[in-house]
């Protein structure tokens, strides 16, 4: 997807996730309706893929370097612009990775990896309710140290997701999820000596999410 699109992509998802309180106050005048607020907690797993352009010149190849896989908590927020269709915003602190080079550590970087989904969700089938949704990832890097401070990677990165859900009501308010997003986002491999980009990773990680929320 061409950076102009991505741009377009998280326009129209702000922009939605902006006027949506506005716009669906009639769904949600009912008192017999829940708050359109939605909060979870998950324990995700983050688990990158092994993927990077060749340098010749450098001496890496392709699908040389991994960043290595994290476990650790998030906690999202959604909004209920009608009964069916929300937006969900899952926030994190810093992961922390460690990177191999064809199976050599060569140091490790931090990420801040915010995901702004639109979502559907399917009625019919009673307390089980599934979703699928889509959306955009911002990445973030940060405190890199690779090769010794040789390398660098681009601070600002964008990419795009698709997200396959469930909920399960336990009543009105509590419910248990199960959450898995797919993720495409390619970062920058810069030298420190030069500052140009010598290739670029495509960590594009699977993210596998389980928790509680609770619907206001």
């Amino acid at each position: 997807m061409k950076f102009s699109t991505k741009k377009t992509l998280v326009a129209t998802i702000a922009l939605a996730a902006l006027t949506g309180p506005f716009a669906a106050s009639s769904a949600f005048a009912d008192d017999s309706e829940p708050s359109p607020w939605l909060v979870r907690v998950r324990m995700l797993e983050v688990q990158t893929q092994q993927g990077n352009d060749a340098n010749a010149a450098a001496g890496v190849g392709a699908d040389s370097i991994k960043a290595a896989n994290r476990s650790q908590p998030e906690v999202d927020v959604s909004y209920f612009f009608t009964h069916n269709i929300s937006a969900e915003l899952v926030a994190s602190y810093p992961l922390s990775h460690q990177v191999q080079l064809n199976g050599k550590y060569i140091g490790g970087f931090q990420e801040l990896p915010p995901i702004l989904n639109l979502q559907y969700h399917f009625d019919g089938m009673g307390n089980f309710v599934p979703y699928v949704g889509a959306g955009v990832m911002y990445m973030r890097t940060m405190n890199t140290s690779l090769d010794g401070g040789a390398l660098g990677l681009q601070q600002n990165n964008w990419g795009e997701d698709v997200q396959l859900g469930a909920d399960y009501k336990l009543d009105n308010h509590w419910l248990l999820n199960a959450d898995i997003k797919k993720t495409w986002v390619s970062v920058g491999l810069d030298s420190a000596a030069t500052g140009g980009t010598l290739l670029q990773l495509h960590p594009d990680p699977y993210i596998f999410g389980v928790g509680v929320g609770y619907r206001f």
